[in-house]
């Protein structure tokens, strides 16, 4: 599939991101497997993207010199406030666009929908054991 370069370029859409952030235990966990055997793929080919999603967390880096785009929850977002233990969600539909036909590369622009009821947890669990951990929600916003 990607031995002959499209005429505009190619975009890899991974539901699993990549890369995760190196202090998050459960991104880190439940990010794409074997990335490197990825990175090997798209390294030198016409590949301008990769977008994914299922962190609901916005998120940017690169994979083998190509930009990795994590675009937000579209109905809830990691909230990484939350301690490292923790993993908190809140209301906060996001959604984003892509630029493609930009000089430079991509443009990813995250659009956040206005919602009264954003920042609201949705859930809060205890990374490690996948266990509720609603008790602790008043220690963490006071």
């Amino acid at each position: 599939m990607l031995a002959e370069p499209a005429a505009v370029g190619t975009v890899l859409v991974p539901h699993h991101p990549p890369i995760a952030p190196i202090d998050s235990p459960l991104l880190g966990s439940v990010n794409l497997a074997d990335a490197d055997r990825l990175g090997s793929v798209v390294r030198g080919s016409d590949v301008r993207a990769l977008l994914c999603g299922h962190f609901h967390l916005q998120l940017t880096g690169t994979l083998a010199g190509v930009p990795v785009w994590v675009t937000p929850g579209v109905v809830t977002r990691i909230d990484r406030t939350a301690p490292p233990r923790l993993e908190r969600a809140v209301l906060g539909a996001s959604a984003t666009v892509v630029d493609l036909d930009v000089s430079g590369g991509p443009m990813f622009h995250a659009l956040h929908a206005r919602d009264p009821r954003a920042g609201t947890t949705a859930y809060l669990v205890d990374a490690p054991s996948g266990a509720d951990a609603v008790e602790e929600e008043d220690r963490l916003i006071s």
